[in-house]
């Protein structure tokens, strides 16, 4: 037995769970409100037997270790830590640091000796009179100014270069750091004359930095040069200093800018993040999605409705709706986030710093009055079509049907769906109609269909043979992943399994996934790379690799189908009921 495993067997899932969620018997399984979303009826269940959990109002379940990860915003590591200083098991020790990891560690270090250099210049130095006015301007504390270690860097080509060359750094450092510019036979600083920003990851470790120029100089704002450590697109500013709030009070509130951060936390408002001026990402969401599910994004009168802020918008949705691979059609999948994602409309010309400068209260009363997702998508979406024309009618019902008809609160969706028949001028009836058969497809398998599932519900105590089946057969042979695109990580319950599954899918090479293991996971991972199959040729590999992912995909339909009985309102009945309506002419 793995130490993963152990950890499993000697910790109870019920007790566990039961310390962060109230729990109630529900025949042999536990019920309560789900954690992770907000929902009035209980749909959230702890099964003991299996030592798993799922919430059929959200759609994220999966065993002990997944539950933690997030509840508290862990990794798998971290949260395996934990776990296993809790059930007294000792873990495999990390591996000896490599080449590259002594090169990743050496570009932290240097990043941080760059701030810490350039936020004593922006303290004390008199070449510095002028970012300090410019700080005074923006009417930032000096304690702002320490929190999040704002400094100036010098008009001077190779100011910061000899400093840290002195601290034994080399140019190639600074280069690969993105902090100096190597150019013909000559190494020269990036930053001159500007304020400085450190941007940082998670655990507050330096990864880069954003930089304002004090003057003309274009462009007024400059970024680090991309490293192994430093994705302008995968980070989000004040995320270290942001975590704690946001994890506390359950929302994270999304700006665009270095200032609007600074002073929407000097104004105690310290669950505000940035994402510098880009479009969401699917890496900025998925740091917040084990800290918040609700996310309310501030956006201003020109960004809103525009096809970048859009396509943000989409992302959000899609990964907090849940965790998979790949992408989905617009205003597809999962709506169970329409209340959990929220948007501010800024006032004409101002931007959120300016507000919360003039009138913290105000700033307060936009994010309150935050307008739901689904009434921004309806009002943006509106746009994109002529509503004089029928065929601009029907184009705009397609795309907004779909969202409505997946709403669990059926008060809800009788409301967007009025809303939706006065914007179009299509009666209730035919909308309903319209409703595309796909999410009917969706509902019980047939008798047939629930024959030919042989796997278990679950089998988590023992291993799953069906997971480790799949994953093996992508680990032996590379070429079939392309043909499992509709493979998820929500397809696997045990957490080690759905670890390398993720991991799987962002390396290039084989050679790369134990690399970016956690060490705990090594010796699953070898085992499945050694696990024996009968030799066939590509073409029966293809099959059996097919016939895993829809035994997986069957496995979700029947998880569904046993808590049934015990779910007070069914949203898939709910849609039958109204195509029955529709076909009868009653509503």
């Amino acid at each position: 037995m793995n130490s993963v495993e152990e950890i499993k067997q000697r910790l109870d899932i019920v007790n566990m769970i039961s310390e962060h969620v109230q729990l109630g018997k529900a025949g042999r399984n536990f019920r309560g409100l789900c954690p992770f979303h907000t929902e009035k009826t209980p749909s959230f269940f702890v099964f003991p037997e299996r030592q798993g959990w799922h919430c059929y109002g959200c759609g994220a379940g999966g065993d002990v270790i997944s539950f933690m990860m997030k509840k508290e915003g862990l990794g798998f590591g971290e949260a395996l830590q934990m776990l296993a200083s809790r059930a007294g098991v000792s873990l495999p020790e990390k591996k000896t640091r490599t080449a590259e990891d002594e090169i990743v560690n050496k570009l932290y270090q240097i990043n941080d000796a760059a701030a810490r250099y350039f936020h004593e210049l922006l303290l004390n130095s008199p070449a510095a009179e002028g970012a300090r006015k410019y700080v005074e301007s923006r009417q930032l504390s000096s304690e702002t100014v320490t929190q999040f270690r704002l400094g100036f860097s010098l008009d001077s080509w190779e100011g910061l270069k000899q400093h840290l060359q002195k601290q034994g750094y080399s140019e190639a450092n600074l280069v690969s750091a993105g902090l100096a510019i190597a150019k013909e036979d000559r190494t020269y600083d990036r930053f001159r004359g500007r304020l400085m920003f450190p941007i940082c990851d998670v655990k507050g470790r330096v990864l880069g930095f954003g930089a304002r120029a004090l003057d003309d100089s274009m462009p007024k704002y400059l970024n680090s040069a991309e490293s192994s450590i430093f994705t302008k697109s995968s980070v989000l500013y004040g995320i270290d200093l942001a975590k704690g709030t946001i994890r506390e009070q359950g929302k994270a509130v999304i700006v665009e800018g270095y200032m609007d951060v600074l002073t929407a936390h000097q104004n105690g408002f310290r669950n505000v993040v940035a994402s510098m001026g880009t479009a969401l990402t699917e890496k900025q969401i998925t740091i917040l999605k084990g800290l918040s599910a609700h996310i309310c994004l501030s956006l201003d009168a020109d960004a809103a409705g525009n096809a970048a802020t859009l396509r943000g918008i989409e992302v959000c949705r899609n990964i907090l709706a849940e965790e998979v691979k790949g992408t989905k059609k617009w205003l597809g999948g999962s709506t169970q986030l329409d209340t959990e994602i929220t948007i501010i409309s800024m006032p004409e010309g101002k931007d959120p710093d300016e507000v919360i400068a003039e009138n913290p209260n105000q700033w307060q009363q936009l994010i309150n009055e935050a307008q739901p997702l689904m009434d921004y998508l309806l009002a943006a979406t509106t746009k994109e079509f002529d509503l004089s024309r029928p065929e601009g009618k029907s184009q705009l019902a397609d795309r907004i049907l779909p969202l409505i008809a997946q709403m669990n609160d059926s008060a809800v969706r009788e409301e967007y769906l009025t809303k939706l028949s006065k914007l179009t001028g299509i009666g209730e009836k035919t909308l309903v109609a319209k409703i595309p058969d796909l999410l009917y497809a969706k509902r019980k398998p047939s008798k047939n269909i629930q024959k030919q599932i042989e796997v278990p519900f679950s089998t988590l105590k023992t291993g799953d043979q069906l997971e480790e089946h799949c994953l093996s057969l992508l680990l032996q042979h590379p070429g079939l992943r392309s043909a499992a695109d509709n493979l998820s990580a929500d397809h696997f319950e045990r957490s080690e399994n759905r670890e390398i599954f993720v991991v799987l899918y962002n390396v290039q090479e084989n050679d790369d996934i134990q690399k970016n293991l956690d060490a705990a996971l090594h010796e699953h991972l070898q085992t499945l790379i050694n696990k024996e199959h009968p030799p066939t040729d590509k073409v029966k590999q293809q099959q059996e690799l097919s016939q895993c992912i829809r035994r997986l995909e069957m496995r979700k339909h029947q998880v569904a189908l046993a808590a049934e009985k015990d779910i007070e309102e069914n949203s898939l009945r709910l849609t039958e009921l109204w195509r029955q309506d529709a076909t009868s002419g009653r509503r």
